[in-house]
């Protein structure tokens, strides 16, 4: 393991790449582009090759470093086990360590990721900008396509007005009869500042189910965005205010696949003689997606409620039923391995018909500063979930990942597919 760089692998681990080739054939980068140094064999090379100086590292390199979803599907078939995501990351933060954060990075991950409450701060004041958020008005001129350039051409929905933490309190107790158990949430900043109601319907859930719900108001970004720019010190400082945060629950649940998928590798952000090493595992065992918590506890067939449900003419087509069909985020089925209790649960909603879609594990293509870096080949990964939608003939997709979610409805917007994009939170609890 490279000195400053703690737990993350370094590209000695790349020496064990066989050059095999199964990688091609799961990469979903290589699948639309055929780049070789877009997948991980050829990524390994390069990072080899710049490691023992026969390669400079100039805007070339840096772009295949960039052209890696981290969604871990290489890593998932290697025959023999060589954590390329990883290494990616760790030739990411040898960048870093080398020639520094550019200034938009620096103040993104510095200055408002790892302050999070400032951030929030700003980020209310611009809500207040009309057609911005979901508060009445016209958008101002030109903003919202200012907004989508700088994501990469991603057309954002509306800010939450007001956001999650303004909605809920820091306890929400049962909604009836005893106390089932206790259960502190990991909410995530998507659904913070814009799914509020997604994430509403996740805690309500809870709480209507019998739990007492901590939702801790302090807690700031999982530090997942960081981690893929190579930023490790921040990295790390924000998972110790994490674990911190969240040290004194038993139970720590979040409905963001990108965030579960991190706050359980927390442990590989510290060294072997760092103490946090083992404070992070201890954290890390304590966390469970929204649908991996409900699945483990037999809660399985939601209860309905009649008045959250929307009325729809397309549930005419499955005999009064909406169709829905699911999207398997990365994060869920290969960094978490938690691949069918979505599945449990959508099979365990009388009043829908469920219908899986061709390639329901294929990637949606946004990999957070992914999708920014490389707007292209988002929008190629993009347009065959899009047509998997459509032929799959459902009123409406559901996901567990809300960035996915965002990258799906700008898919759906962009073809003017009448369908609608969910959270499974907000289907369990009888939202559509």
């Amino acid at each position: 393991m490279a000195v400053g760089m703690p737990g993350v692998l370094d590209s000695e681990s790349a020496d064990r790449c066989m050059k095999c080739g199964f990688c091609m054939s799961m990469c979903p980068v290589y699948g639309v582009d055929h780049n070789e140094s877009h997948v991980a064999r050829g990524r390994n090379m390069l990072i080899r090759m710049a490691r023992d100086g026969g390669l400079a590292t100039d805007a070339s390199y840096r772009d295949s470093l960039s052209a890696c979803l981290l969604c871990g599907r290489c890593e998932a078939v290697c025959p023999a086990g060589v954590p390329s995501p990883a290494i990616a990351v760790g030739a990411r933060s040898k960048m870093v360590r080398e020639r520094g954060l550019g200034s938009s990075q620096r103040l993104l991950y510095r200055g408002m990721v790892k302050h999070r409450s400032a951030f929030a701060k700003l980020v209310r004041g611009l809500s207040w900008l009309p057609g911005l958020s979901n508060r009445k008005g016209a958008p101002v001129r030109h903003f919202p396509d200012v907004v989508a350039a700088f994501f990469g051409g991603m057309s954002l929905p509306r800010l939450s007005a007001p956001f999650l933490s303004r909605r809920l309190p820091q306890r929400i107790p049962p909604r009836e009869g005893e106390i089932v158990g206790q259960v502190a949430v990991f909410t995530g900043c998507i659904f913070e500042f814009f799914l509020a109601d997604a994430g509403s319907d996740m805690l309500l859930f809870l709480a209507e189910l019998g739990y007492e719900v901590s939702y801790p108001h302090d807690q700031t970004c999982c530090g997942l965005p960081v981690l893929s720019g190579g930023d490790l010190d921040t990295a790390q400082a924000i998972a110790k205010r994490n674990i911190e945060i969240f040290s004194r629950y038993e139970h720590v649940v979040t409905g963001c696949a990108s965030c579960g998928g991190h706050l359980k590798r927390y442990e590989s952000l510290f060294g072997s003689d760092d103490p946090w090493k083992e404070k992070a595992a201890a954290f890390a065992r304590k966390v469970e997606d929204f649908s991996e918590f409900l699945v483990k506890r037999g809660h399985l067939a939601p209860r309905r409620r009649e008045e959250n449900r929307r009325d729809s003419e397309s549930a005419e087509k499955a005999g009064g039923k909406p169709r829905v069909t699911y999207h398997e985020a990365c994060h869920i089925k290969w960094k978490q391995h938690v691949d069918e209790a979505q599945r449990k649960i959508l099979l365990g909603i009388d009043d829908i018909d469920f219908v899986e879609m061709e390639g329901a594990d294929s990637c949606c293509g946004l990999g957070g500063y992914f999708g920014i870096a490389h707007p292209d080949l988002r929008l190629a990964m993009l347009a065959k979930k899009v047509d998997a939608i459509r032929r799959s003939g459902a009123d409406i997709v559901a996901t567990s990942c809300p960035g996915c979610l965002l990258q799906i409805m700008d898919g759906l917007r962009r073809e003017n597919l009448p369908v609608r994009a969910m959270h499974l939170a907000q289907l369990v609890r009888g939202g559509y």
